[in-house]
């Protein structure tokens, strides 16, 4: 009994309600008419109070014959069973004439067989009587009648089963449009289903801690669906778990080295690396202890979750950034040799300056203080030849640095 699967024309008459003028003389399946009933229930809740709409639904075959109508007031309540209130537009079919059934087969085999039976008797066939053939007849119906009563009994029961399947499955729907997630879980309990059907359910939703809530064992799927969210929004969820108070004191380090992670909490992280509690959140910290040049720190959490590739890339990071080290020693070291030479070359300059300056004083200077001025020019000159010598020791040691620097960058593998 595969039900709903067959089209029939749905006429959505007096109503104002958009969606269903826009869907008006459609083909549908019976389970696509619950799901838009449902969908537009769940949309009007939202705008009006409860039976302030309706929609009539007739359901025409493909001859145009009308087979069920039904006035609907819209909207319900959201956990209102549609499946009910419709089943007759999936129960009620045009009626079926001119077919023979197997039973009629079997009653007509039946005949031929008490004919035979006669005629046997008639002609005194070999010891076959009357009551031999009516017995292998009625043995022969009833084994037939038995067949045929448990297939169909087996399929009366297993379209219940779907019956009963799908008007929980429209309910659940209803319910978690109408995103009321307790009564969801609720229906879910008293429809028998899984507790990790309903954690899931939670997750899905956004619900980390009612899922926690539903299974304290859930902690591990509560953390990676949390892992997978972008980093507000884990905050949040983080955050009201630690509030919520309801996870042991291990799974609350989890909590935290998440929290930490997320806040790029170095010192935390350091010191916790042995509470990590998968390869996923490993994998995280790794990573950013490579953004941070924490090369140390990285080797140490891989050390407790191996990762090839991270272990590959933070040796890498660390080569690179040892070299580059070595780079910016030697440009800060050209950098440094090229200031001392213009300090050296500003030397140079005041003691030309200096030295014309004496010149003059000895060719033009008639005063009586002629003898102090040159004494005090010589001793200005004396002072800049002092400063550019150390000036000059200055150069050349920056400039033996910036070799060996230069070399160390060569030489480095």
């Amino acid at each position: 009994m595969n039900l709903g699967t067959k089209k029939s024309y749905y006429v959505f008459s007096k109503t104002d309600i958009k969606k269903f003028k826009e869907e008006n003389n459609k083909p549908l399946e019976y389970i696509d008419l619950i799901k838009l009933v449902i969908d537009t229930n769940s949309e009007l809740l939202k705008l009006y109070e409860l039976n302030t709409k309706s929609v009539e639904i007739s359901k025409f075959n493909k001859n145009d014959s009308l087979i069920h109508s039904q006035l609907l007031k819209l909207p319900l309540e959201a956990d209102t069973d549609f499946d009910k209130i419709l089943v007759n537009f999936n129960e009620t079919k045009p009626p079926k004439i001119g077919k023979a059934t197997k039973v009629d087969k079997a009653t007509k085999d039946l005949t031929v067989i008490n004919d035979k039976a006669n005629y046997i008797e008639r002609k005194d066939f070999e010891k076959i009587s009357i009551k031999k053939i009516s017995i292998i007849g009625f043995s022969f119906m009833t084994v037939l009648i038995i067949v045929i009563g448990f297939v169909l009994n087996q399929s009366i029961n297993r379209g219940n089963s779907e019956q009963e399947k799908l008007s929980q499955e429209l309910i659940i729907t209803q319910l978690e449009t109408s995103r009321k997630y307790d009564k969801v879980a609720q229906k879910m309990k008293d429809f028998n289903y899984p507790k990790k059907d309903i954690v899931n359910m939670y997750l899905e939703n956004g619900q980390f801690v009612n899922a926690l809530k539903a299974d304290k064992k859930a902690i591990t799927s509560v953390l990676d669906k949390i892992d997978t969210i972008n980093n507000k929004e884990q905050q949040e969820a983080l955050n009201e778990l630690k509030k919520a108070n309801i996870t042991s004191k291990k799974e609350s380090i989890s909590l935290d080295l998440r929290l930490a992670l997320l806040n790029k909490d170095i010192d935390f992280l350091k010191k916790n690396i042995k509470s990590v509690d998968s390869q996923a959140l490993s994998d995280r910290i790794v990573k950013l202890f490579i953004d941070e040049k924490e090369y140390a720190s990285a080797n140490e959490q891989l050390k407790f979750f191996a990762n090839k590739a991270l272990d590959k890339q933070a040796k890498q990071a660390e080569h690179d950034d040892k070299k580059q080290a070595l780079t910016n020693k030697v440009n800060e070291l050209k950098k440094a040799i090229s200031d001392t030479q213009k300090q050296l070359d500003g030397k140079n300059t005041q003691l030309s300056d200096l030295h014309k300056q004496l010149n003059d004083l000895n060719k033009n200077d008639k005063s009586p203080d002629k003898g102090k001025h040159v004494d005090d020019k010589n001793k200005e000159i004396d002072k800049a030849n002092k400063d550019k010598n150390k000036i000059s020791d200055i150069l050349k040691d920056q400039q033996g640095k910036e070799k060996e620097a230069q070399k160390a960058v060569d030489d480095f593998k």
